[in-house]
């Protein structure tokens, strides 16, 4: 650093200079030497710092200041967003550079808007409200069979393991805990936590394929969904099933090396980071396999969407692994191998303590409800995909609207995402099975958002959306305007599946008037619901559904199943209470019609308005 003394002297001015050339009245006098300054020494030229003599400053000028880099960008770059999906600069090196630039700024912004989004959410589902659905009722009298038999050792009422579509021992007691301690909107609730846990992972997955903004975007196309939202507030496996899906998802993605740390922690010992990311990459793929086993123990049907996860992960390591992708600062991830047995073994134990501690009558349950599932009721496969498109609509809309700019560079895995989401839809369509179709969309759903979030990203950068001197402009209206009648969308079509169960409050009242604990039996058409509720003066035992019965004749010792059961038992007038709406189990009602028309067996003491339209007879006094 150098100093030096520089005098001025007074220009000589004439009338035709022109008025900026004029001293201002304050400044000091020209003609006296001016204070000493300490001027830097001269720059070096720009052409040895700045090769490219087009291009801004940049830090390459200031490599110890942190504010050059957000202070000048390049207009180039600053106008061109980056192309997440660009294989010539990996994803976790763009999210740097952006949080290189923005400082702070950069990280609050997208966890202010994942924040709003799980707000959004959460207000959404907790609005929806109706009395206990029949798999929600039976799902939670089951977990306190199940709880009231591991501590008494009392056997449960039925063998809930053959017809279960997940194993009894996972969610339903983990439900009716939650039910003991604050009743069915408690039930709720947990289901909740489990959708906005799927919300935040369904963030994570979408950060981990396509960058930080594309991920949040991800995780608002995700909730624009009926069916997400409706599984967030309905006390059933499926909730827990798909956050442990895509959780098994996010940690697979993190094994394979998206992100990864490109450099030590500060304060550590530097060792050789092939050996820090073989670990790392093997915990982290293990605990993919355990989340994954559990999600197939959980619900069986999410075994559909382990193998396009699987090819997900293997897609991501195989990305990061390629010269193009790795640095010397930021080192490759545990070899495929190494993942692949990692999780491997965390499947193993999971599948082993479940099959261990459970035992193997669980499996005809597997075989039944999912590998060699009947359809109730038979539906048009031109009718299962329209109303799986129907409620997929707001999330599959976005992916598409965006797909042309993502699959230009990285089609295979657009493809691979874009199929997954479909999946449900095609193989229920294939079978003519319209039950639960809308849970199962919700699955799909969670592998069309990071799609759907990568297009809105790119279609936005397209637009020029992030125009800092129009903060309203009508690009920006018009995407949140689109924003809320997508989410209207979806919110009306979660209430409208709420709505397409009578409310038993009605029916519940006047049984509770009728049944007596440990006298009685009771024929109910959807027996599960008043069962859960009037479980307090009834023992689980004394009620019978309309969808299987064993009946042995007392006087003859003969066995009767199916039809002929019941019309047996109500020719013995077996039954004390019979409860009939002519709904799920309308043929089997009408076979049976008659012997209740019948006087001397049974009287009819109620009908029900409704939408429920229960009847009720009781038996006749002998």
């Amino acid at each position: 650093m150098s100093t030096r003394t520089t005098e001025y002297s007074r220009p000589t001015l004439s009338p035709d200079s022109p008025r900026r050339d004029a001293p201002s009245w304050d400044a000091p006098s020209w003609d006296e030497p001016t204070l000493d300054l300490l001027l830097p020494d001269p720059l070096p030229p720009a052409s040895s710092v700045f090769p490219d003599s087009s291009e801004f400053p940049r830090t390459s000028a200031f490599p110890e200041s942190p504010v050059a880099d957000s202070a000048f960008p390049d207009p180039r770059e600053r106008d061109r967003p980056a192309d997440p999906a660009d294989p010539a600069e990996p994803d976790d090196a763009v999210e740097a550079r952006g949080r290189r630039r923005h400082g702070r700024r950069g990280r609050v912004g997208p966890r202010s808007g994942l924040a709003a989004v799980v707000a959004v959410q959460v207000l959404t589902s907790i609005n929806l409200s109706s009395t206990a659905f029949q798999d929600e009722a039976l799902y939670l009298d089951a977990g306190h069979q199940i709880i009231a038999s591991l501590r008494n050792g009392t056997p449960t009422a039925e063998d809930f393991g053959s017809y279960f579509s997940g194993s009894p021992y996972v969610y339903p007691p983990l439900g009716a805990l939650a039910d003991a301690l604050g009743g069915l909107a408690a039930a709720r609730m947990l289901s909740l936590v489990c959708a906005v846990m799927t919300t935040l992972l369904v963030a994570s997955v979408g950060r981990s394929l396509y960058g930080r903004s594309a991920g949040v975007a991800g995780a608002t196309a995700f909730v624009l969904s009926g069916p997400v939202l409706f599984i967030g507030h309905f006390a059933t496996y499926d909730a827990m099933a798909l956050m442990l899906l895509t959780g098994g998802l996010a940690a697979g993605l993190r094994a394979a090396g998206l992100p990864r740390r490109a450099r030590p922690r500060p304060g550590r010992r530097r060792g050789d980071p092939r050996r820090g990311n073989l670990w790392r990459g093997a915990l982290w793929a293990f605990s993919a396999g355990c989340l994954l086993a559990a999600a197939v123990v959980t619900k069986y049907v999410a075994a559909l969407f382990v193998p396009s996860a699987a090819a997900l992960i293997v897609m991501a390591a195989h990305r990061t692994r390629r010269p193009a992708a790795t640095t010397s600062s930021a080192p490759a991830s545990a070899p495929p191998l190494v993942l692949l047995l990692a999780a491997a073994v965390g499947t193993a134990c999971v599948v082993g303590a479940w099959l261990g501690l459970t035992g193997t009558d669980q499996l005809r349950g597997l075989v039944t409800t999912t590998l060699s599932r009947r359809p109730v009721g038979p539906t048009s496969a031109v009718e299962v995909a329209r109303r799986g498109l129907e409620w997929a609509a707001p999330t599959l809309i976005v992916a598409v609207a965006g797909l042309p700019l993502v699959a230009r560079r990285r089609p295979a895995l657009a493809a691979l995402l874009l199929g997954s989401s479909l999946l449900p839809i095609a193989v229920q369509a294939r079978s003519g099975e319209l039950t639960s179709l809308h849970k199962h969309v919700a699955f799909g759903v969670a592998f069309a958002a990071p799609l759907a979030g990568a297009g809105l990203v790119a279609l936005l950068a397209r637009l020029d959306v992030h125009d800092p001197r129009r903060p309203l402009a009508p690009r920006v209206i018009a995407a949140a305007l689109a924003a809320v009648v997508l989410l209207a969308g979806g919110a009306r079509g979660a209430q409208d599946l709420f709505q397409v169960w009578a409310d038993s409050r009605p029916l519940t009242a006047l049984l509770r008037t009728q049944v007596r604990f440990g006298s009685g039996h009771y024929l109910v058409e959807e027996s599960e619901v008043p069962r859960y509720y009037l479980r307090d003066v009834t023992a689980p035992w004394q009620w019978n559904g309309t969808y299987f019965l064993y009946y042995r004749d007392p006087r003859t010792g003969a066995v009767y199943t199916g039809t002929a059961a019941y019309r047996r038992a109500l020719t013995d007038r077996y039954f004390d209470i019979v409860v009939l709406r002519f709904g799920p189990s309308a043929m089997l009602d009408w076979k049976i019609h008659d012997i209740l028309q019948d006087p001397t067996k049974y009287r009819q003491i109620a009908r029900l308005p409704e939408p429920g339209g229960w009847t009720i007879w009781r038996r006749a006094e002998s």
